[in-house]
């Protein structure tokens, strides 16, 4: 398996995170956000000054995590809003975000790294739960079907990631939407973490009868990338999920990557612990530990 990290989880200099990551012995980086933007926002001539950085340091980029249809609302009348504004996301409508994702892909073809992460929308604030209904997953799927076409015309592969602020939060429902929209430039992002930290009562029953292992289980032949967190459930707390250092949360990675080796798992598990800096470089080391 090849390991690698989002370079923001390091130090939100690109320079100075490559240089960390390289101390821990990692060749392999995700890029999100960067000149303190998303990446889909950079120009042309920025992305071919990462690419010159890249090469110096004899760093690859995993895939692009951009943040396309995130905070873009589903339905005209929905209306969303950033969870956290230390992250760096794009905004605007259907269009604005599609017109984002081409210049992505541009810059994802100069990084020599054609996979793209999505967003299956985040979830409205004024409307009520359950979200990810079939009315939802029909429309979430026409607009991924949009974006697969633009991406299929750079060679392109998006990546799907069930994310707890979105209409799908479990990889089974992203498996879902993957199987509704028939693309062969989609797969899935899958974040087990994000699974475990998905809201019981914002998402139909169905989706959560299956465990991580079982999850992984039924999605693995499409997954296409994997992201690695950790988090606690302490229910005396306004917000009980808690960010942890892997190994010191509720995640049981050890049957997860045993299932991964078994299946000779070759994409990139990408550390984004969203801990201290400090934090993730113990992340690094025990993720090279473990697997």
């Amino acid at each position: 398996m090849n390991l690698g990290i989002i370079s923001d989880q390091i130090n939100l200099d690109l320079e100075t995170a490559i240089q960390i990551i390289k101390e821990q012995g990692y060749e392999t980086i995700e890029i999100h956000s960067i000149m303190n933007k998303p990446v889909e926002c950079l120009t042309i001539p920025q992305a071919k000054q990462v690419k010159q950085l890249l090469d110096s340091y004899n760093i690859k980029v995993s895939n692009l995590a951009t943040t396309i249809f995130f905070l873009c609302p589903l339905y005209e009348q929905d209306q969303v809003s950033l969870f956290n504004d230390s992250f760096h996301c794009i905004k605007g409508n259907i269009q604005q975000h599609l017109e984002a994702l081409e210049n992505a892909c541009q810059i994802a073809n100069i990084l020599e790294s054609p996979k793209l992460r999505i967003f299956p929308f985040r979830f409205p604030d004024n409307r009520k739960p359950p979200f990810g209904t079939q009315k939802d997953m029909e429309q979430i799927s026409q607009y991924i079907k949009q974006a697969c076409r633009i991406a299929s015309k750079y060679n392109c592969e998006l990546l799907l990631e069930n994310c707890p602020y979105s209409h799908c939060p479990k990889g089974k429902m992203t498996y879902k939407l993957l199987q509704m929209c028939e693309c062969d430039n989609l797969k899935l992002l899958w974040d087990p973490a994000n699974s475990y930290r998905a809201i019981q009562n914002q998402v139909e029953s169905q989706y959560l009868k299956e465990a991580l292992l079982e999850e992984c289980e039924l999605i693995y032949p499409y997954i296409g990338h994997i992201h690695i967190k950790d988090y606690h459930y302490d229910s005396s707390q306004i917000k009980p999920f808690i960010h942890k250092p892997i190994y010191e949360g509720d995640i049981q990675f050890d049957e997860i990557f045993s299932y991964l080796k078994s299946k000779s798992y070759s994409y990139t598990l990408s550390l984004e612990p969203e801990v201290s800096f400090q934090e993730s470089i113990l992340c690094m080391k025990t993720l090279k530990e473990k697997v």
